[in-house]
């Protein structure tokens, strides 16, 4: 693998969630926004997503968490593939990936859910029945104190509440929209910790260079390439997908291998609040990445994502007798066919 660095940027299309709430007051999730109110995913939240992803696959190659790194990149892709900071030792990682904000495209209604958080039963303590809480009688809507002296509907015991008893309302602000987002892959410095050569001859001191201390074997940096890019194809774990399932997954993506580190790519793919992509702005982004040298992108779309699909589909059929350049069928083929030409 002789490519220095890989972009992969995409469009996903959501159904109605909340992928990445703000703190908002205390009873409100409110959706992040930038923008006039356009809803955003933070790239924190876009890394913890797909590490998620990458553990599911892997989960033994994951040797400790970001809260308790290691430090070990030869072994633990937590520390290797996402960095750390060990403050104890004076040791830092940077990040061989980097992870844009997923940004809202399109300008969309916000609706608020209701949460209703239901309470723990409370049985009386002589017949052993249910008697706490009762759909559709006025005491389930109230606040009740520990101590507060109940009595059982069943057999008249009264007894003190054991606890506090509240039915807490709150609220969740949710949209769906199509978002923009990259991911850049730093593949030269995967699985390598450099160090700075001393030289201190003479009565001076000099830097010589680096050395590796840590440098893996091609087979390990392709493995773990490979395990970046099928897990951007399966991203899908993030906040709240318990109540309002949807997933990250690209539908129109871009992927290019390349001999020079360069973010150019993560521009590609702009979207109006019509839901039509600059056509010639990606036309102009993509023959300028073409344009660097032994650069591959593939490229792919789902149908029905883009309002100006035809467009879309008339500018990666102009590009596609570059060799540099190759049209594929869908998303899953186009990451099949990038992570092939490894």
């Amino acid at each position: 693998m002789n490519y220095k660095g890989i972009v992969v940027t995409w469009l996903f299309k959501t159904d109605l969630t909340n992928m990445n709430a703000g703190e908002g007051s205390s009873n409100l999730k409110e959706i992040k926004t930038y923008s006039n109110g356009l809803p955003y995913i933070s790239g924190q939240s876009m890394r913890h997503a797909l590490r998620q992803s990458m553990k599911r696959e892997n989960p033994d190659d994951f040797k400790c968490t970001p809260e308790f790194p290691c430090g070990n990149i030869q072994d633990c892709w937590t520390c290797d593939l996402f960095g750390y900071l060990l403050p104890s030792d004076g040791a830092k990682r940077w990040s061989p990936i980097k992870a844009s904000p997923a940004l809202g495209q399109i300008r969309t209604q916000i609706t608020t859910d209701l949460i209703f958080r239901m309470v723990e039963d409370i049985k009386c303590p002589k017949c052993g029945k249910k008697m706490y809480p009762l759909s559709g009688r006025d005491e389930d809507t109230k606040n009740i104190s520990r101590g507060t002296e109940l009595t059982c509907i069943h057999c008249n015991e009264k007894f003190p509440a054991p606890y506090d008893i509240r039915q807490a309302l709150a609220y969740k602000q949710l949209s769906e929209n199509t978002y923009r987002t990259s991911i850049s892959i730093d593949t030269d410095n995967i699985g390598v910790e450099k160090v700075p050569k001393i030289n201190t001859d003479n009565d001076s001191i000099v830097m010589d260079g680096t050395e590796d201390i840590v440098n893996i074997d091609c087979d390990e940096r392709l493995k773990r390439v490979k395990a970046i890019l099928n897990a951007i194809y399966n991203l899908s774990d993030f906040a709240n997908q318990s109540r309002e399932m949807t997933n990250a997954t690209p539908d129109v993506v871009i992927i290019s291998l390349q001999k020079q580190y360069n973010h150019r790519l993560s521009s590609a793919l702009n979207l109006n609040e019509k839901g039509n992509v600059d056509t010639k702005h990606l036309n102009s982004v993509l023959e300028d990445c073409i344009a660097m040298k032994d650069t591959n992108i593939f490229a792919g779309y789902l149908s029905g994502v883009v309002n100006n699909e035809d467009e879309l589909n008339d500018v990666f059929n102009s590009l596609n007798d570059n060799n540099n350049f190759k049209f594929c069928k869908n998303p899953k083929i186009t990451f099949d066919e990038a992570i092939n030409a490894l």
